[in-house]
């Protein structure tokens, strides 16, 4: 069996992004025994370093659209008529018995009568439309696409079960055609036994011996609710020495970002100034001692589909303090602590637990390296192959 895989998403540095690189290198490596042979859809010519050295060898098909999908399908961003056409075309070209487009962001219409599976990460520009869209038009043509794939979709994948409750609301998608797949943490993220090592490694961010620092991953989006961690980080410090350490795209990849509010709140709080860090993209080695490095991860978010950064974290053997909203809970598990997003005093109540209480803090870290072993990415292309399975076999939409 063919399957074209909508492979514009690898090349978006998000968390989407990199679901699709480190799936697509899971079902690469399982397709003897699932019987599928992958065709890749771009809207570039490759270079080198473009994708996983695990991928170069896909057959490849260019849509060549005027814009890149990284361009046109983010905030400000419309993708013409044109460009989506250009998709549909490539697709005939693949003469694929299925579609995968592992991100409804990249999703363009599909021939007729062509089988495909569509993955829905969370409904956060549904719940939460003024803090993704910059304007109404963005969000009516977001709804718009995204109705028509639910529709057009044989199929629909989302990557948790708080997800796939809030897409079959959203959408209208009957439960029994949504498939829930999972994510995983690459191997490179484990705990750091060499201590020496791991000083040298955070030096740049920061000093040997200081105070031990709360960590934030990901992009600084308006949903992401920081300035709320920086309130609550705030009054952390009127009790407790502490650092926090942001580490992520200060302007969110192209989506809606929150980095310039976030440096004026630091830059206008002297307390802040002295104790907060951001450090902009990161290399993944980069990211895997921070996380040996800090205190706990935490995730305020208001809304989350699954929670990547908490499977990286509680891999490294750290714990997660998280927004008990969304999917965090269903992730995290016991590795953590909760807060409602907007209980800041919560929040900072959570991060003073693991500085005051020791034996709390090593529990949650032996439970969350049990916790991320459930994760992986080969059981999320295991998952997502009977997923194709399941929609090469259906009867009809």
């Amino acid at each position: 069996m063919r399957i074209a895989f909508d492979a514009s998403v690898c090349f978006n540095r998000r968390g989407f992004g990199r679901f699709a690189r480190e799936l697509l290198q899971a079902l690469v490596a399982r397709r003897a025994e699932d019987g599928f042979d992958y065709v890749l859809l771009v809207d570039r010519e490759v270079a080198p370093g473009d994708l996983p050295e695990a991928l170069t060898a896909l057959e490849r098909i260019d849509a060549r659209p005027t814009r890149k999908v990284t361009e046109s399908a983010v905030a400000g961003g419309r993708r013409s008529l044109k460009d989506l056409l250009a998709f549909t075309r490539a697709t005939r070209r693949a003469r694929a018995d299925l579609v995968f487009v592992p991100a409804v962001y990249s999703f363009f219409p599909l021939p007729l009568r062509q089988r495909a599976v569509v993955c829905f990460h969370d409904t956060i520009a549904e719940e939460h439309p003024r803090l993704v869209f910059p304007d109404r038009w963005s969000e009516l043509f977001w709804r718009a696409k995204s109705w028509l794939a639910a529709r057009q979709a044989t199929r629909v994948m989302t990557v948790s079960s708080a997800s796939r409750d809030a897409v079959a609301r959203a959408y209208k998608v009957p439960l029994a055609r949504i498939d829930v797949v999972t994510e995983g943490a690459d191997a490179r993220f484990r705990p750091i036994a060499d201590r020496a090592q791991l000083q040298r490694q955070l030096a740049r961010w920061m000093p040997f011996g200081g105070p031990p620092s709360f960590l934030f991953v990901g992009g600084l989006s308006p949903h992401k609710n920081l300035e709320a961690l920086l309130g609550a980080f705030r009054r952390l410090l009127e009790r407790r020495d502490a650092r926090l350490v942001f580490v992520g795209d200060p302007k969110a990849d192209g989506f809606l970002d929150a980095g310039a509010r976030l440096n004026a709140v630091v830059d206008g709080d002297e307390r802040l100034r002295a104790r907060v860090v951001f450090t902009g993209v990161v290399s993944d080695d980069d990211l895997v001692a921070l996380l040996n490095g800090a205190c706990a991860l935490v995730l305020p978010s208001l809304l989350e589909g699954f929670g990547l950064p908490a499977v990286e974290a509680m891999a490294c053997g750290t714990p997660v303090l998280a927004s008990s909203t969304g999917a965090l809970p269903e992730v995290v598990g016991e590795a953590g602590l909760y807060f409602a997003p907007t209980d800041v005093a919560a929040m900072a109540q959570a991060m003073e637990r693991l500085l005051d209480e020791p034996e709390l803090r090593e529990r949650l870290a032996c439970s969350a390296v049990e916790q991320a072993a459930r994760f992986s990415w080969a059981r999320g292309a295991e998952l997502a192959a009977a997923a194709f399975h399941r929609a090469l076999g259906s009867g009809g939409r």
